[in-house]
């Protein structure tokens, strides 16, 4: 078992000042890793096995772990190792397992959040304040996880991703509440992006949060020609690699690079 030295940071809200980060380290490579080759890998379409692919190239047999992007030496366990096991299960088991054993060997079970997505039993809103925690390290590689905290977020409905989030918690119990969710999301659209608080502050619209309105429209069944446009700026932001760039602009020109979390949800999307 690795020695875990627990250390506390904040963020703000979902992945805000990292996604910053991305962006202003767009052209620095952080460091190297251990690459498992996938020139075999086959999945339905050129998107999705290019996205696969994408993943399966930064795996690092070393810690058995996906870099947060290529040449970072930063390793999410939640949300990044935990969807890339999810999305990687059906194509390539074998990795999916030994992420899986990976985030377990660190002794992290969940965030809090992510789990929404697969679990009908994980049940928001409301949404609380998430943290974020330096588990360990293996020599310069830096393993981190983000995880729930007691604190109430109380503005959570000023963030479209969580509208989201709460609409696919919601769909399953509560149809008619799901989808007064999903509508309060869909008014943060402006015909770009989801123009919600984060937003508002980076001046930069966020990748996942569309393909998070996807996910939410197909859980409550709801596939209306208003959700055409969003598909349509999610396609094309994905990048040459096959990973999906966590951000864009006003102008809809990409911003930051592509990493784990980003691609796996929208693999998930345009699934």
């Amino acid at each position: 078992m690795f020695a875990m030295s627990h250390f506390l940071a904040f963020r703000g809200h979902d992945g805000f000042h990292r996604r910053q980060f991305l962006y202003s380290a767009a052209t620095v490579l952080l460091g190297s890793c251990s690459l498992v080759r996938a020139d075999d890998f086959q999945a339905e379409t050129p998107a999705t096995r290019r996205g696969l692919k994408f993943l399966v190239e930064l795996f690092d047999d070393q810690v058995d772990l996906l870099p947060e992007f290529q040449g970072s030496t930063t390793y999410w366990l939640y949300h990044d190792n935990f969807l890339a096991a999810r999305l990687l299960e059906k194509e390539r088991p074998e990795l999916a397992r030994k992420i899986d054993q990976a985030i377990e060997k660190w002794g992290v079970k969940r965030s809090g959040k992510i789990e929404i997505l697969f679990q009908n039993d994980a049940t928001a809103p409301p949404f609380h304040h998430h943290e974020l925690l330096e588990v360990g390290r293996v020599g310069n590689r830096q393993i981190k996880t983000e995880q729930v905290t007691d604190r109430l977020n109380e503005g959570w409905g000023e963030y479209a991703d969580l509208r989201f989030l709460a609409t696919i918690s919601l769909a399953s119990r509560n149809l008619e509440l799901a989808k007064l969710q999903f509508e309060a999301g869909m008014k943060m659209w402006d015909g770009k992006g989801f123009a919600d608080k984060v937003q508002a502050l980076s001046g930069l619209y966020a990748t996942y949060k569309l393909a998070l309105a996807l996910l939410a429209a197909k859980r409550i069944g709801s596939m209306a020609k208003e959700l055409e446009p969003i598909l349509a700026r999610l396609q094309p932001l994905q990048n040459e690699h096959g990973g999906w760039i966590t951000d864009y602009d006003a102008s809809l020109k990409p911003r930051g690079l592509s990493n784990v979390e980003t691609t796996c949800l929208a693999l998930m999307a345009v699934a």
